[in-house]
């Protein structure tokens, strides 16, 4: 076997190559089936229709991140450092989970009686007859934390390609057999789509319900320790994220938006070998001490060269695919793509303080990362507009990296510093 063969055949056994591939890959495969329900419902809803269910959709989504609470991420480090049995913590976090849902369904049907009023939309009916299935959407979130915990990162990007093309099936199906769509039917059948998928998910984790009161202690005493400044600095990195968008809303105009939105869809794949690599590696780093440099260097060269190659790409895929109204994006993407990369290497920093449990560093990281970012865009996006908000971007990743390294390297230098 030569040289080059027997590098590919590592590469192809390698679980972490595997799990990082598979990530991306369905990542990637999830926006494309998106973009195809993006385009059923858009032919098949009126524009006011498509309007109210693609609010609703995004409302639910930005409501959901806020229902975590810093709960899950410590039985994600406890079976990640095999300190309790596996079944039994998927169990109770499987229970633990439920209070939080049911707290986000009843959140949404009290919401659906004064939403259209306050958002001029007309979701309230559709949100009352979600209501059932509400609780299962802050659950993907709870279900990729168990994932890395659990090495089954594989099995949960298969999950949400499922689902999502469950979803897309089961409209095409009503669409076929007569039925008319209407906003409410197209999010009855997502969410239904999203618990049948979840619960089959879960299922596949085999839980194993006993002693689950100590187990809930357990996680109340670590989320009050760490989990809940976890959760913080997720809330905030997450928030900052969709910062950007909305400065560029107020300070420029719409033609602005839409060439920044479309450059930041584009620049998104990049980030996603990083974010691969660091779901894959979560329970291999709440096992060690230390970074080794080699993961480090190959999420920067993944990164630079999935940039280089969507910066290569850009000008073709917009002129033959968007149209060449569109072109203006391509310029935006440099700068963005580049951000995406320090993103990725962050994202390996950002995993190992979360599975050491060092949610006060975090929390001031996200901290850090909002107020440069926001400072950062009042500066530049006056007088730059879009092209001033993508290198603020830039900038203020770079800053959270710094962050991110200070963290590490004062955990490196005292390991057995307290949780704090």
């Amino acid at each position: 076997m030569g040289p080059r063969l027997a590098l590919r055949h590592r590469l192809t056994r390698s679980p972490l190559v595997v799990q990082a591939g598979t990530f991306a890959g369905a990542n990637i495969l999830t926006s494309a089936i998106g973009g195809v329900s993006t385009a059923l419902l858009a032919r098949n809803l009126s524009a006011d229709q498509y309007g109210s269910y693609s609010f609703a959709t995004s409302a639910v989504a930005f409501t959901a991140m806020f229902f975590e609470f810093g709960l899950f991420l410590p039985p994600a480090r406890q079976v990640a450092r095999g300190e309790s049995a596996r079944g039994e913590v998927v169990a109770a976090t499987t229970v633990a989970f439920l209070p939080v849902g049911l707290a986000l369904a009843g959140f949404g049907f009290a919401l659906s009686y004064h939403v259209d009023q306050w958002f001029n939309v007309e979701v309230g009916t559709a949100l009352r007859l979600m209501t059932p299935f509400l609780l299962v959407y802050p659950y993907e979130f709870v279900a990729f934390q168990l994932a890395q915990g659990l090495d089954r990162v594989n099995a949960y990007s298969v999950t949400r390609v499922l689902v999502r093309g469950g979803a897309v099936g089961a409209l095409v199906l009503l669409l076929l057999t007569g039925h008319r769509l209407t906003v409410a039917s197209a999010l009855v059948v997502e969410s239904v789509a999203l618990l049948v998928g979840w619960t089959a998910f879960t299922i596949r984790l085999k839980p194993i319900y006993r002693g689950i009161a100590p187990r809930l202690g357990s996680f109340l005493r670590d989320a009050r320790a760490y989990g809940f400044q976890v959760y913080l600095g997720r809330v905030l990195s997450s928030g900052t994220y969709s910062m950007d968008t909305l400065m560029v809303a107020a300070l420029t105009d719409a033609r602005s938006v839409g060439m920044y939105a479309l450059a930041e869809t584009m620049a998104y794949l990049v980030g996603l070998p990083g974010a691969g690599m660091a779901a894959a590696l979560f329970s291999q780093m709440a096992r060690r001490h230390g970074l080794p440099r080699r993961w480090l260097v190959s999420a920067c060269a993944l990164g630079l060269a999935a940039a280089l190659g969507a910066c290569i790409l850009a000008r073709p895929f917009l002129a033959t695919v968007i149209g060449p109204d569109y072109l203006p994006a391509a310029a935006l993407l440099p700068p963005l793509a580049l951000a995406q990369v320090v993103r990725s290497v962050t994202t390996l920093y950002n995993t190992y303080l979360t599975a050491h449990a060092r949610g006060i560093q975090l929390r001031n990281a996200a901290l850090l990362l909002t107020a440069s970012n926001l400072v950062l865009n009042v500066c530049l996006i006056p007088p730059f507009g879009a092209m001033g908000a993508a290198w603020a971007s830039l900038f203020a990743l770079l800053v959270n990296l710094v962050a991110h390294v200070v963290a590490y390297g004062r955990l490196q230098r005292a390991p057995e510093e307290a949780l704090v």
